[in-house]
């Protein structure tokens, strides 16, 4: 029964003192409005803890740059799809911006991966591997495509000429005058059986052959079925 009694006083006290705690004694951690001012803190120790109020989260240094506590270590030049619009969390969208509006942070990560002008624009744009030609960063393709003759196939077209080819042929024969039933008759001026006939060269003429393409030069687009989402690099806080 003593055992009982102590027990009992145990649990009232702990919950009494449990409720005696207040907001003056609860242990605080430093605290930053966003990631600018993170950024800006100075000589900060590895391990240092600090929570950033705009990302509503615990944040530690690890001797080089301020790492969410419950979130995976990203590495700088990481990529990532997200519904996402607008930078966050060291991560920023490919939108061909310059580099010179980034952080200084960031800025610098992002000389270091070699974009040294501009970030690549994904727009439109699908990741491809490198080949052995290619670096980190160049675009190429096209979403459209406009077939030209030399893209067509081999064939042989046939058509139909127009009914325009309607023609005649002046015939010269040699005439003779002669009198044909009497010498009071008069002269009559007729075709002789004889001699050599030729029609005139005035025949020459041309056809029009008409065979319809059907096209316009109307571009085709080459994606196949897609989703759409905004493509982010992490350059680190």
């Amino acid at each position: 029964m003593k055992k009982i009694y102590v027990l009992l006083f145990l649990i009232c006290f702990s919950h009494k003192a449990f409720m005696q705690i207040d907001a003056n004694s609860v242990m605080g951690l430093p605290t930053v409005t966003n990631d600018t001012e993170m950024n800006t803190v100075t000589g900060a120790n590895e391990g240092s803890l600090l929570y950033n109020i705009s990302q509503k989260n615990i944040y530690i240094f690890d001797g080089t740059s301020w790492v969410p506590v419950n979130k995976e270590k990203n590495t700088i030049g990481d990529i990532k799809y997200s519904s996402q619009t607008v930078d966050h969390s060291g991560w920023y969208l490919l939108d061909g911006r310059a580099i010179t509006s980034l952080s200084s942070n960031a800025e610098n990560n992002a000389n270091s991966l070699g974009f040294t002008t501009n970030l690549p624009n994904a727009e439109d744009r699908v990741l491809k591997h490198p080949s052995a030609t290619q670096n980190i960063g160049d675009i190429g393709g096209s979403s459209t495509t406009t077939l030209i003759q030399a893209n067509l196939p081999n064939v042989d077209f046939t058509g139909t000429t127009s009914t325009d080819g309607d023609h005649n042929h002046t015939i010269n024969r040699q005439v003779g005058v002669d009198q044909v039933r009497h010498p009071s008759d008069a002269n009559r001026t007729f075709y002789n059986q004889g001699g050599v006939t030729n029609t005139s060269n005035a025949g020459d003429h041309n056809h029009t052959v008409t065979v319809p393409s059907g096209g316009n030069d109307q571009a085709f687009e080459r994606y196949q079925p897609y989703i759409v989402f905004n493509t982010f690099i992490y350059l680190g806080l």
